[in-house]
């Protein structure tokens, strides 16, 4: 009984605790975004004293949907692998749902997550489900990473000794994407470490062995598909393309008459701003994507990276509130699934994930 009660308190206070780290994170994110307002307040002023082009606007925001569209193709292309009944639609409305929780939801489950608890109703085992989920983060960041490179190898003559670094740390960045795809698909780290994440004898597994069987069943699906692997890092680059685009739209929106810095110059300049979201900090990174926009900005001459970063923003949540229609629509089917997204976090966080348990539900979506 004691150890019951014990139990119960740990429980307890890991939700208490929680709801406090994200209320940190979720000030601090705006704290950052009130001293890039402060900063730049002089631009936003400037900015503003011009009627603004709002054509641009609407053109960005087809621009970033059609982007988005393309990550949910791509993880279709990657969930099909281990489910060929899984349907365009279900994965449509699955992305819709996992960018509101992505992005607009502070502190709730994940959408990949949310994902993952879908294919599990789908009678998907949960260590393949999450696989799934932890191959398209790499894919979409090797797929930005490459983007960052390709752009460049183009412009690498005509680039400032300051650039030239960033172009650097973005091939190396690319080739240690690449490096990192290759070690879990080819499981090199239990070929040169036997025994790497097994639980020791009268111990709990832990988070190690959990990350051990990710990184298994992740090998284990996708080793012999490397074609959809190369056609999801493809799908990738070309999303990432269109963002910058966007992104650049933005730019021309805000400084018509000052904008020195060419597309080209955009793509170098945007991938390596849009990286710092993977931050996990509330509402994508707000405040800090925006700060370091302005820093590398100003190497590539921009008059307002963090503008331009705000102008983009404003795209992002602009989508958002496409996908929160499509999330209040099926708000139900989402309560259901975000009860069991709740309980595979849970199981990740502990590092032991069931693949038995059966699903509570068929999916309806």
């Amino acid at each position: 009984m004691a150890a019951g009660g014990a139990g119960t308190g740990v429980a307890a206070r890991r939700p208490r605790l929680g709801s406090l780290v994200n209320a940190g994170l979720v000030a601090l994110a705006f704290a950052l975004l009130g001293l890039v307002l402060y900063q730049n307040r002089e631009k936003i002023q400037q900015v503003f004293s011009h009627p603004l082009d709002y054509r641009l606007l609407a053109l960005g925001v087809l621009i970033f949907q059609t982007s988005l569209i393309l990550t949910y193709l791509r993880w279709f292309l990657l969930v099909r692998v281990i489910e060929p009944r899984f349907t365009l639609r279900s994965t449509m409305l699955l992305g819709f749902i996992g960018y509101v929780f992505n992005l607009v939801i502070p502190g709730a489950v994940g959408g990949d997550l949310i994902k993952a608890a879908y294919l599990v109703r789908m009678h998907i085992r949960k260590t393949q489900a999450v696989a799934s989920m932890v191959i398209d983060r790499i894919v979409g960041l090797l797929g930005l990473f490459v983007l960052a490179a390709i752009a460049g190898g183009v412009f690498w003559s005509s680039a400032p000794v300051e650039i030239r670094r960033l172009i650097v740390a973005a091939w190396i960045a690319t080739a240690a994407g690449f490096g990192l795809l290759a070690v879990i698909l080819f499981q090199l780290v239990s070929r040169l470490v036997p025994g790497f994440g097994a639980a020791k004898p009268g111990h709990a597994h832990g988070r190690l062995a959990g990350v051990a069987t990710e990184l298994t069943a992740m090998s284990t699906t996708y080793r012999n598909r490397l074609d959809v692997v190369a056609a999801g890092v493809l799908l990738s680059v070309v999303g990432h393309a269109l963002n910058v685009l966007a992104f650049y739209l933005m730019s021309r929106m805000l400084f018509p008459d000052n904008l020195p810095t060419t597309l080209g110059q955009h793509y170098l300049m945007v991938p390596l701003t849009l990286f710092t979201m993977v931050v996990p900090l509330p509402f994508g990174a707000l405040g800090l994507s925006e700060g370091v926009g302005d820093q590398i900005g100003n190497l590539v001459g921009h008059p307002g990276g963090a503008l331009a970063m705000l102008g983009f923003r404003v795209l992002m949540y602009a989508c958002g509130l496409i996908s929160a229609c499509v999330y209040l629509a099926n708000l139900r089917e989402v309560r259901g699934l975000s009860a069991e997204a709740h309980h595979i976090e849970e199981e990740l966080e502990e590092g032991e994930i069931d693949d038995d348990e059966a699903a509570a539900a068929p999916p309806t979506a």
